[in-house]
């Protein structure tokens, strides 16, 4: 299962798109944006449904460490089972076409149908 989301002032949920399911033992290039009024969520470059227009305005700076692959300090037992690399965090919000433009590059790379 994947997931992910953004907390702001006026929503605190951590958890805007949930139960995300993608195959195992393949390729999977996941992307959430967040531009102060919008958060997509993209997984093998196609949009997915979730609560988009969940949040609004800056998000929230907390005292914990950005977390990738685990639902968040202390919990314990929600990990992801996998392998995670090529982590990227950008200093702009990514367009529909940016996401597309990075994913055929990286599935070209990884010789992925």
């Amino acid at each position: 299962m994947l997931g992910g989301g953004v907390v702001t002032s006026d929503d605190r949920a951590t958890w805007n798109y949930v139960n995300l399911v993608a195959a195992n033992q393949v390729w999977h290039h996941v992307v959430m944006t967040y531009d102060g009024e919008s958060l997509k969520y993209y997984l093998d470059n196609v949009q997915q449904e979730g609560e988009d227009d969940c949040c609004h305005g800056d998000m929230l700076i907390k005292n914990t460490p950005l977390t990738i692959g685990q639902a968040g300090v202390g919990k314990s037992n929600e990990y992801f089972y996998g392998l995670i690399d090529e982590v990227v965090i950008f200093s702009k919000v990514l367009s529909a076409d940016d996401v597309s433009i990075i994913f055929n590059k990286l599935r070209d790379r990884k010789s992925v149908v």
